[in-house]
């Protein structure tokens, strides 16, 4: 029961901040006014003429006062605090029309509920509610004065004691009123306070935070300044590597391609000395094949050559396939203090690899300390690994062209025996066409200049291209015209052209006749054979395989002659 009475006067909360406020000013203005029926019943017991009228008003005050904390709880916030000032307005009406107008110690209560009005409906409540207490005094007065209103019962002239309960009353109502005021502004003012602290905090806070964002975008443009200049960097590396790979490109000779590869990562990184080391077949040393300083260019002359394993760091590098850093030479134990590199203060040595294999290594010196970074490493390790390649690639070329020159020889010298036998085995021989028909040649010497002949009837201009396949000559196509016809360029042209197709067409001719040949003999071969093999009697089987060979080569005689065994010497 406590607690549902307890909960009924307890204030509403809105998220609204001020309509909660108003609500506490208002529930305390209600709960108040609770105290005039027993301060009426108070004024009865002293004077019951004075008590008997008042004390039905102040029961249905009260019962006002409870109808609107109802309302109020509802939300209803602002009708109720005019329902409430309008309420007074109609009570101090009501009492003062009863007490004709004359001033009583209730009347007092005004300055409260003008204060109250102010609290509740904002600063134009107050002026309001003081205009309208103004109001409505001016015409009771009138009423009064004027006889327009009676009163029937006289209102007694209070007694000192009641006099002195009302007053009292009076003002306790007036200091709950100017309380709430008070609390009110005191209040504010501590939100105010407390605003403004928070304020100071919340500036002082974005002080920190705008000089935290400033140090962090000074640091971030810092960092982006350092990786702006770092991608540039790397941008002019990789196009530093994109130049080197068209030096490698445009050159397969080792002899050739090895200088300008030190060359161009010299020009293109700004080290002092590049230097290109292979191993020898035997894997014991490292000899430099290729350099771009003049140190180093004085190293190929004398042959310079460092051990596996044991000399500088590019022996430490072709021994054990890893790469070696010395940002200071001074400091590296594996350094081969070189008199042709006297001003080497950083050195970077890296394998060269062909399928695991290290070849050798790529060695770069500059004048400087610590002149190598993680993106120099890292961009130079891929240029070591398209070197590699590079010069695999070369090898390879070498080796397809040696071996391409090897199988053109070959070829031509078959060649060369089989025309040179052809003629024989054929009895080919050289004709003349002619409009009169065609006539043999007897052999002549073969020349591409333009001969002058003496013919029967008359003197003809003979022009002889030689007939060549693979550089061999197998023939010659001899043209002759009157002489004083003169044969063009393009007529010449046509002559060599029909000569090259002649030479083809004969090179066909004779693969087909050697294909030919050759199958007619397997052919042979296997018809003896499958006879040799449809007998299980060695005497027959050499029986039918002299007999066969006799009739294939036609052969008067055909002999099989068995070999004897020499002896061994314990026999």
């Amino acid at each position: 029961m406590l607690n549902a009475i307890r909960k009924f006067f307890t204030p509403p909360v809105f998220e609204d901040e001020e309509k909660t406020r108003i609500a506490g000013v208002l529930f305390r203005i209600l709960t108040a006014t609770y105290i005039l029926p027993p301060a009426v019943l108070l004024i009865r017991i002293l004077s019951p003429v004075s008590g008997q009228f008042f004390l039905p008003l102040a029961l249905l005050v009260a019962i006002t006062a409870t109808i609107l904390m109802a309302f109020a709880k509802r939300g209803h916030i602002r009708p109720v605090s005019m329902a409430l000032i309008a309420s007074f307005l109609v009570l101090s009406t009501i009492v003062e029309i009863f007490a004709k107008g004359e001033t009583r110690p209730v009347s007092i209560l005004s300055g409260a509920v003008i204060v109250a009005g102010g609290l509740l409906l904002g600063p134009r409540g107050s002026f309001i509610t003081a205009i309208l207490y103004g109001i409505k005094h001016v015409i009771v007065l009138f009423l009064i004065n004027n006889q327009i209103i009676e009163v029937q019962t006289p209102s007694p002239a209070p007694t000192p004691i009641v006099d002195g309960v009302t007053t009292f009353i009076g003002y306790l109502l007036i200091a709950i009123i100017f309380s709430l005021a008070t609390n009110s502004i005191y209040s504010t003012l501590i939100r105010l306070r407390q605003s403004e602290s928070n304020l100071t905090d919340s500036n002082q806070k974005l002080q920190e935070l705008t000089q935290t964002l400033e140090k962090r975008i000074d640091e971030r443009t810092i960092e982006l300044e350092k990786t702006s200049v770092l991608s540039k960097r790397r941008a002019r590396q990789f196009e530093t590597i994109t130049r080197i790979s068209r030096t490698i490109n445009s050159a397969q000779n080792l002899a050739e391609l090895l200088p300008r590869i030190s060359e161009a990562v010299s020009e293109q990184f700004g080290f002092y000395h590049v230097g290109i080391f292979l191993n020898d077949a035997s894997n014991k040393y490292a000899a430099l094949v290729a350099a771009n300083s003049p140190g180093g260019k004085r190293m190929l002359a004398r042959r310079h050559q460092l051990k596996v394993g044991e000399q500088g760091i590019v022996g430490y590098v072709t021994d054990s396939g890893e790469a070696r850093i010395a940002l200071d030479v001074g400091m590296d134990s594996a350094y081969f203090n070189n008199p042709d590199l006297p001003d080497t203060h950083s050195e970077m040595a890296l394998p060269l690899r062909i399928a695991g294999t290290v070849i050798g290594a790529l060695d770069v010196q500059s004048k400087e300390r610590n002149a190598f970074t993680n993106e120099d490493i890292e961009v130079l390790s891929t240029l070591a690994d398209q070197i590699s390649l590079a010069i695999q690639n070369a090898r390879l070329f070498d080796q397809t062209q040696k071996a391409l020159t090897e199988s053109e020889a070959v070829y031509r010298q078959n060649l060369r025996d089989s025309w040179s036998r052809l003629p024989k085995e054929l009895k080919l021989k050289g004709y003349r066409y002619t409009a009169s028909g065609t006539v043999e040649l007897i052999k002549k010497e073969l020349s591409d200049e333009i001969k002058v002949v003496k013919d029967q009837n008359m003197q003809r201009r003979e022009f002889s291209v030689p007939i060549t396949l693979r550089g061999e000559s197998i023939g010659t196509l001899s043209v002759q015209v009157p002489k004083s016809e003169r044969l063009g360029r393009d007529q010449i042209d046509l002559i060599r052209a029909v000569a090259d197709r002649v030479a083809l067409s004969a090179e066909n001719a004779r693969l087909f006749e050697e294909t030919n040949t050759r199958t007619a003999r397997e052919r042979i071969v296997s018809d003896i054979t499958n006879k040799i093999r449809s007998t299980n009697d060695p005497n027959e089987m050499i029986q039918t395989a002299m007999t066969e060979l006799q009739r294939v080569l036609g052969a008067t005689r055909v002999e099989i002659i068995p070999q004897k065994n020499n002896p061994s010497p314990d026999k």
